[in-house]
């Protein structure tokens, strides 16, 4: 995910970028999925190791971050209830052997199943992913 970002601050280490708000950067569709309710929607600054690259404070940079984490979320999100949604159907149609029961399993599979996903991703989405330069942004 590329990002468009201001450099705030610069070490021999690291380099401090205030990432901008998405919908200032994108047109403002408002689809930026926020997976960490802890991040405020306003602008926020993350930490980049310094390459070596000649950027200044104050510099329009684009930095990219790993996709893999977000994507894995994603089927996580919508995998894990999708399947306990029928396995509650089947289950409940089986012991209870009508359909209208069966409705309400699936209901229940579905609840238990979204409660069960976001619990796993918040476990492995609980640090941001690692971000690196790749160009001085045009103004």
């Amino acid at each position: 995910m590329r990002r468009r970002g201001v450099i705030i601050e610069k070490t021999d280490k690291e380099v401090l970028i205030e990432i901008q708000d998405p919908a200032r950067t994108c047109g403002g569709c408002k689809g930026c999925i926020r997976l960490t309710p802890d991040r405020p929607p306003e602008d926020y600054i993350i930490s980049v190791p310094n390459s070596g690259v000649q950027y200044e404070v104050g510099d329009e940079v684009i930095v990219d971050g790993e996709m893999r984490p977000l994507i894995k979320a994603v089927g996580v999100l919508y995998g894990i209830p999708f399947v306990s949604l029928f396995i509650g159907y089947i289950v409940t149609r089986l012991i209870a052997g009508s359909d209208p029961l069966a409705g309400l399993g699936a209901v229940a599979g579905l609840l238990l199943g979204a409660v069960t996903a976001r619990t796993l991703v918040r476990r492995f989405m609980n640090g941001e992913p690692d971000f690196r330069i790749v160009a001085r942004a045009c103004s």
